[in-house]
């Protein structure tokens, strides 16, 4: 798979057992040499090494017994012919007699060159190894690491974190976990990361601070498509091929009519951030309905949308009798947006608990919308193509359990609730996560602490409607709007931004991605979106 499909489709993004399964077929069916991708995955990283870090001369190299540990010594090994003013120094963690053989053999190779190598269990001031090195190289663990690190590793690696000197990491960083991100008792904090073939799921997942480059080590399309790979990022190009068409005859119809049922008193600035969101997401048209006593304040605010003042028994809030009135309202739409701001007064559960089967528009439930089937999400299963907007807390409340045990494994939260739901799941945070019933998985990388403010959230719900409106699918709006919603959010700075201002930016990121930049061009070595 080349640079030029990496971009169109999005980058896949492999589990540990998935990228085994497109090694083993590269070896095992088509009869490519083990010890070429390992040497062609240390040339990769010794590359990038001598072009980010040329002024290194005694890097520490750490190597563990596995592969992982073989991709280090080519690395030592490439550095010391490269430049003979490198003198790598190469301490190996872990039992020989269990090396592969293309472990052993690139060990033997190294010996040669006559590098400084001690194994672990030789006596070896490390701490004085580490406190000469000008750089240290993590080759320890990379791909597949289950269990929490912990004893001396545990000490190895927080000494490490420490340095004032650049940290490589091979593939993934020793003690993070190749599948979700998550620590493992103790992991290396690598300045730059050198992931092999593809950018493993983990690391899409998880907001680094490391610089992550994707090392192209020759595994075959065909090898990589054999693995069945279900997780992506989205690139740019990717984002932008999911674009609806905006044709030059195109009228306020042609775009969709997008009804908001959001707001109560106190939250009425959620239904107008939802408005404004689909009124610039490209919605030709857009109404709000809110609680009769609480329309004149959305008269005030908004401009470009309508609104239906529903009659409503209960104070600022929708309750059960507005069912039918709403109902028919939806029936005339293309498009609902159900939730922000809505209150969880039981009243207005059971309005949502008799409003929401009977629909069958596309729908996006958000906020207030979810929190009313906390504990129950099964309730809305439906055949009508829906989008599901939790953040972590609202997630756990549907699934039953901590967010804590959502942030551990954010696409095994996502992919259970697309599963009990047979909706599409956007799992919101750093990284979100997309999830479709069928198990495919789309990541969102753009976004940032520019977007942690109040009424982002609402936006995005408003954004995923007018996607729906245009015609999008469930799982493209939810992968296009989200893209853009990060894109603008990212536009903001860390701190200050609103959440208006991001509606207001959505125009101006569409526009990026209808005219996109070249890409970087490719090559052995690429920057991860």
């Amino acid at each position: 798979m080349n640079a030029h499909e990496l971009d169109l489709q999005g980058w896949p993004c492999p589990t540990a057992e998935e990228m085994r399964r497109a090694d083993r077929h590269a070896i095992e069916a088509l009869g490519l040499p083990a010890r070429l991708l390992m040497e062609n995955a240390g040339r990769a990283v010794a590359t990038a090494i001598l072009r980010q870090f040329p002024r290194i001369r005694r890097p520490l190299v750490l190597c563990g017994s596995g592969n992982n540990g073989g991709d280090g010594f080519v690395v030592a090994r490439i550095l010391r012919e490269r430049d003979d003013r490198i003198r790598p120094v190469v301490r190996i963690f872990g039992d020989r007699a269990r090396m592969s053989e293309e472990s052993r053999s690139n060990l033997e190779l190294l010996l040669r060159t006559g590098a400084e190598v001690a194994f672990g269990d030789e006596k070896g001031d490390l701490q004085l190894l580490l406190a000469h090195a000008d750089a240290v190289i993590d080759a320890v663990f990379g791909v597949g690491l289950e269990r929490p690190v912990t004893g001396e590793l545990a000490e190895i690696f927080s000494a490490v974190s420490e340095l004032a000197v650049p940290v490589i990491a091979i593939d993934v960083p020793s003690g993070v976990s190749s599948d979700t991100g998550a620590r493992l008792g103790a992991e290396i904090r690598a300045d730059l990361i050198v992931t092999l073939g593809l950018p493993k799921l983990g690391l899409a997942v998880r907001p680094l601070e490391a610089e992550l480059l994707v090392a192209d080590i020759g595994l075959p399309a065909e090898s990589l498509v054999e693995a069945g790979i279900h997780q992506r990022v989205l690139t740019p190009e990717a984002a932008g091929r999911l674009l609806p068409p905006r044709p030059l005859d195109g009228h306020k119809g042609t775009f969709g009519h997008v009804l908001v049922i959001a707001g109560s008193a106190g939250k009425t600035g959620a239904a107008c951030l939802s408005a404004e969101g689909a009124v610039r997401g490209g919605a030709g048209l857009v109404t709000v309905a809110i609680a009769a006593d609480l329309n004149p304040v959305l008269e005030e605010k908004l401009t470009e949308a309508m609104t239906i003042p529903i009659p409503s028994s209960l104070d600022g809030a929708l309750g059960e009798d507005a069912a039918a009135l709403l109902g028919r309202e939806a029936s005339a739409r293309d498009a609902l947006v159900v939730g922000p701001g809505l209150g969880t007064r039981p009243e207005t559960v059971r309005l949502l608990e008799r409003l929401l089967p009977q629909l069958a528009l596309p729908t996006v439930i958000d906020a207030d919308g979810l929190n009313a089937f906390a504990g129950r999400p099964e309730t809305l299963r439906t055949k009508a193509p829906r989008i599901l907007t939790p953040h972590p807390g609202e997630m756990s409340k549907l699934l039953g359990c901590s967010v804590g045990e959502v942030q551990e494994d954010r696409v095994r939260a996502a992919r259970a609730l697309s599963r009990q739901t047979g909706a599409v799941v956007i799992l919101k945070g750093a990284r979100s996560v997309i999830a479709e019933p069928n198990g495919e998985v789309r990541i969102n990388v753009p976004g940032g602490p520019g977007l942690a403010t109040g009424g982002t959230g609402d936006v995005l719900a408003g954004l995923l409607g007018a996607l729906l409106a245009q015609g999008c699918s469930a799982f493209d709006a939810a992968s296009l709007g989200t893209h853009l919603h990060g894109l603008a959010g990212g536009e903001l700075g860390p701190v200050g931004g609103t959440a208006g201002e991001v509606a207001a930016l959505l125009p101006e990121v569409w526009a990026s991605l209808d005219n996109p930049e070249k890409a970087d061009g490719g090559g052995d070595l690429r920057r991860f979106v």
